[in-house]
């Protein structure tokens, strides 16, 4: 089975570093440090599902989000919002946004992988 393409959208090169590190083996990894980026990247190579941080300058996770959704290209790309941020209303305003699952930072690779398969339907 071809190995499933994950785009990581986050602003900081460490939070990136540990999503390849943790990753990588198992995936292949596309990186973007920003939300505009992340939406040009996401339609040209049509990852199998996207990690995408909430805090970012200028253009928000959740802003990404929506036009990700509202993209007839990338609509059907499962989405996990990986953040630091846990606020209840958040979560809500990710799912109702789209978002497929809702994953804390620091993040468990063992937990982000299974979620990861599940999205994509990986059986392996």
């Amino acid at each position: 089975m071809a190995r499933k393409t994950v785009l990581a959208v986050d602003d900081d090169p460490v939070v990136l570093e540990a999503i390849n590190s943790a990753l990588g083996g198992s995936f292949n990894i596309l990186i973007s440090q920003d939300g505009h980026e992340g939406i040009m990247l996401a339609a040209e190579q049509k990852p199998d599902i996207i990690l995408l941080d909430i805090m970012m300058p200028g253009f928000d996770g959740f802003s990404t989000l929506m036009l990700l959704k509202d993209n007839d290209i990338t609509r059907d790309i499962p989405i996990i919002m990986l953040t630091a941020v846990g606020k209840k209303d958040k979560i809500i305003t990710a799912f109702r946004d789209g978002a497929s699952d809702y994953i804390l930072k620091p993040f468990k690779k063992d937990l982000l992988i299974q979620k990861i398969k599940k999205l994509t339907g990986d059986t392996d």
